[in-house]
């Protein structure tokens, strides 16, 4: 399968936003070269501030900045972004409901064979998705991050998004649009199952359900790329025309989509929710063929637990 840069596909974003607003400004706690910004920071030397290793003191300078009327994006990996930042996240940008975007690279395990456990956001949407105002995307591939980077720039206050490896496969065409609160539907052969999925797991979960409709099950599956706030009035017809449902995420099964699924299923149509993803434990350093089959994020898993969700 194709590969493209996600980290590449945001400093693509910016420049289309340069073009058009120069009060943008890209902050970096010594992130630049993960977005392969090096052009960028050359073109546009009064729009970068680049702080070095220091998270939370880059993420309180976004949070200053935007109380001037600029627009900083600040870029990090997404496990520092929501981890080591997460308090001046939480205090200085998302309670003044300022006017900042973040980036988190390294989003799930597609990073193991290079950086390795410590570099592997796994929990990230769950912690972002729980300060309040907050809108969390998981785009899921290149192309589509290009266009979230767009659309983020269009709200007005805190966004995570949430980005890859940088050998991120390619699922949509290009013209594809990624529009903010709208799932898409990518597969269907019956609905008696709904499998809701985002990020990098797209083409796995494509596989899985091309044999389950050979199998003579009707699959139904959904990308969720806004995880907050959940489309729930788009999403919930899902649920109460099938059976049962799965999601499949590359993220630990607490506090990501899965868990925002198992919420607004038992709030407003109670069905059975299998959540495929790591589960309430640490990955492992490896590669990410090898880190999705050790873990479950397989066509061959996702098929059997299907099976069971429909038992």
């Amino acid at each position: 399968m194709r590969t493209e840069s996600t980290r590449r596909a945001v400093t693509e974003g910016l420049y289309d936003i340069m073009e058009k607003d120069k009060s943008l400004v890209l902050v970096s706690s010594d992130s630049t070269l993960i977005i392969k910004a090096k052009d960028f920071m050359e073109d546009f030397p009064d729009h970068v501030m680049e702080l070095g290793i220091s998270e939370q003191a880059a993420m309180a300078a976004a949070a200053g900045i935007a109380s001037t009327g600029m627009k900083p994006v600040y870029v990090s990996y997404a496990v520092f972004a929501s981890q080591r930042a997460c308090e001046q996240f939480r205090n200085a940008v998302a309670y003044p409901g300022l006017n900042v975007k973040v980036v988190g690279a390294n989003g799930g395990m597609g990073s193991g064979e290079r950086e390795g456990v410590t570099h592997q956001g796994l929990e990230d949407i769950g912690i972002m998705r729980a300060i309040p105002g907050t809108t969390v995307l998981s785009p899921s591939d290149a192309g589509q991050v290009r266009k979230a980077v767009s659309a983020m720039m269009g709200i007005d206050g805190p966004v995570y998004l949430r980005i890859g490896s940088g050998k991120d496969p390619v699922f949509w065409e290009e013209d594809t649009p990624f529009e903010i609160g709208k799932p898409k539907e990518f597969f269907r052969s019956g609905e008696d199952l709904v499998i809701f999925t985002h990020g990098f797991v797209l083409p796995a979960v494509r596989e899985a359900c091309e044999k389950l409709a050979a199998s003579g099950v009707g699959v139904c599956a959904v990308e969720v790329g806004t995880i907050k706030p959940l489309n729930e009035k788009a999403l919930k017809p899902y649920l109460e025309n099938c059976r049962a449902s799965l999601v499949v995420e590359d993220h630990n099964v607490i506090g990501g989509l899965g868990s925002a699924v198992c919420e607004m299923s038992a709030a407003l149509c109670p069905r059975p929710v299998i959540r495929i993803g790591l589960q309430d434990r640490f990955s492992e350093s490896g590669t990410p063929e090898e880190l999705f089959a050790k873990y479950g994020i397989t066509p061959e898993n996702i098929v059997n637990k299907a099976q069971e969700a429909l038992k």
